[in-house]
């Protein structure tokens, strides 16, 4: 059966993954617009979808297939240390390599990945954030600042860093299933916007 080959639960992933992350660049328009115009509401509905529904459902697909796992990338890092000290040192560079890409951010997402893990605990953290922030901005009538902005993500991205969580190497739920409520729950707003 077609659901049981691992090329299809793959391939299965990755294009659902790559038509969310277009719907996730169509709702920052939303939130952009709505920002500009200076409709709370709006930004607030655009928002909140994305945060708190379409990223947390991204990750569940993401996790729930082996090439798609922080946790895999993590544990072959931390592997290759010979003392604990080591592996510690080399999860923390694995995990700036797929973000920040130095000490300060300097080549900021140059190796960035979607992964199950890095979804929720990091791109998710980093829109929360963008959108409090703009939030933040409309209720107290000032600009946004994207220097104010930078040093203040920065300290989100700092966090995943040096956070040392564990993530699963092993897929967790059933990829035809999560692809197909994304699919029923996304697909109208999809042939509108896409």
């Amino acid at each position: 059966l077609l659901l049981h080959k691992d090329t299809f639960r793959y391939d299965l992933v990755d294009v659902t993954r790559q038509v969310l992350q277009v719907l996730t660049s169509e709702f920052y328009l939303d939130i952009k617009a709505a920002y500009q115009k200076q409709k709370l509401p709006e930004l607030l509905t655009a928002g909140g979808v994305l945060v708190y529904d379409l990223l947390p459902e991204l990750d569940r697909l993401l996790n729930s297939d082996h090439n798609f796992l922080l946790g895999v990338w993590l544990e072959q890092a931390h592997s290759l240390g010979i003392d604990e000290t080591e592996s510690k040192l080399y999860d923390m560079n694995a995990r700036n390599q797929i973000t920040l890409w130095g000490p300060n951010g300097e080549i900021m997402d140059y190796a960035n990945k979607e992964w199950g893990g890095l979804m929720e605990d990091y791109y998710s953290q980093r829109w929360s954030l963008f959108i409090n922030t703009l939030v933040e901005c409309l209720d107290r009538g000032q600009p946004f600042r994207q220097d104010d902005f930078n040093q203040a993500v920065y300290q989100v991205e700092k966090g995943f860093i040096f956070n040392g969580r564990k993530y699963p190497s092993k897929p967790q739920g059933n990829t035809y299933e999560i692809a197909t409520r994304i699919f029923l729950k996304y697909y109208p707003l999809a042939l509108k916007r896409l």
